[in-house]
């Protein structure tokens, strides 16, 4: 996601917590991460999912959520992308 500069982090945060209550209606829905670098006024959200199964079977209603709350909060979506989780470190 693209936003104006400094801005950006409010803007992705205002836009994924606008996305939450939706996406928590999927089956599979395990999470949601934003990150933000305002010096290029450039955005990640990322979501996560039980299985690439419950992606494939969100992925409609997820890109008509992700498309009118983006627009929404003023920005643009310039990629969205799928990634396989290959290691967890988190404690």
């Amino acid at each position: 996601m693209r936003a104006a500069g400094p801005e950006v982090a409010d803007t992705a945060r205002l836009a994924a917590e606008s996305m939450l209550t939706w996406l928590r209606e999927f089956d599979g829905y395990r999470g949601l991460l934003v990150f933000a670098d305002p010096e290029n006024g450039i955005a990640r959200i990322m979501t996560l999912w039980d299985s690439s199964e419950d992606l494939e079977r969100s992925a409609r209603g997820r890109t008509q959520v992700r498309e009118s709350m983006v627009a929404a909060a003023g920005a643009e979506i310039e990629s969205v992308e799928r990634y396989e989780l290959v290691l967890d470190d988190r404690v």
